[in-house]
């Protein structure tokens, strides 16, 4: 059908051409066959493009949601944070970021399921969604960790937004069978500093500062800059084994 097409059309063509032009009939019939097929392809390409499938989103493309906590991923925390410390660098408008950890995670998962450990989180992350404000980004950053980005922050109102954090998860209890889950959280806190020349440097300084609030026992808030210890002696209990689950 859209060979006959194009060949009615290459002889339209080239009969006008020779009549109205004066123009060598070998020459208008070469004219008329190649205009001829552009305006058949013209068609063809649209109807193949109508037949071809949609095309399939990126498999590597990350979700900006964890299922998990219905919180932010922790792509989509580093996508924001890295906008954000930008913007508090040149404007000097402060920003903060919080890890939170639930302390003894590992036991917990490991006595009640791993679905045990999800329903902490979620909750956690549910309760701790509206404390914050609007530009502020609640994402699940690890495992057993969520992370908090605070914009236009200071250092007081960072370390107040950690506690009540501490607090609010020392009171929790979540349902869990016939029984109910109570757990205590670890938090980290580093505000914006002239030294943090990249939002990963931030983001080392408050994991810096969640593990010294590990260290410390759990249950508990530290703020960075804090001194890096070395590794520990062989013999040493590590902190995990010497802390005692609340009752």
């Amino acid at each position: 059908m859209l060979s006959l097409l194009a060949t009615g059309l290459a002889a339209v063509l080239a009969w006008l051409l020779v009549q109205s032009l004066d123009m060598n009939p070998a020459l208008a019939a070469g004219l008329g066959a190649a205009v001829g097929l552009v305006a058949a392809a013209v068609p063809v390409g649209l109807l193949l493009r109508r037949l071809a499938p949609p095309t399939p989103p990126l498999a590597d493309a990350a979700p900006a949601i964890d299922p998990g906590t219905g919180a932010a991923s922790h792509a989509a925390l580093l996508n924001m944070a890295a906008r954000e410390w930008s913007r508090a660098r040149r404007y000097g408008t402060g920003a903060a970021v919080l890890l939170v950890d639930v302390d003894r995670f590992a036991r917990l998962c490991d006595a009640r399921g791993p679905d045990a450990g999800e329903a902490v989180l979620r909750e956690l992350a549910r309760q701790i969604a509206p404390t914050l404000r609007g530009a502020d980004v609640l994402a699940r950053s690890g495992g057993a960790q969520l992370a908090v980005f605070l914009v236009q922050a200071d250092a007081m109102g960072a370390l107040d937004v950690a506690e009540r954090i501490r607090e609010r998860a020392e009171q929790l209890e979540v349902p869990w069978h016939p029984q109910r889950l109570r757990f205590t959280v670890s938090l980290g806190v580093a505000h914006l500093r002239p030294a943090h020349d990249s939002v990963q440097a931030l983001f080392d300084d408050a994991g810096d500062a969640v593990q010294a609030a590990r260290e410390a026992g759990g249950n508990c808030v530290r703020a960075a800059p804090v001194e890096r210890r070395g590794a520990p002696e062989a013999g040493t209990p590590r902190s995990d084994d010497q802390r005692t689950r609340p009752s």
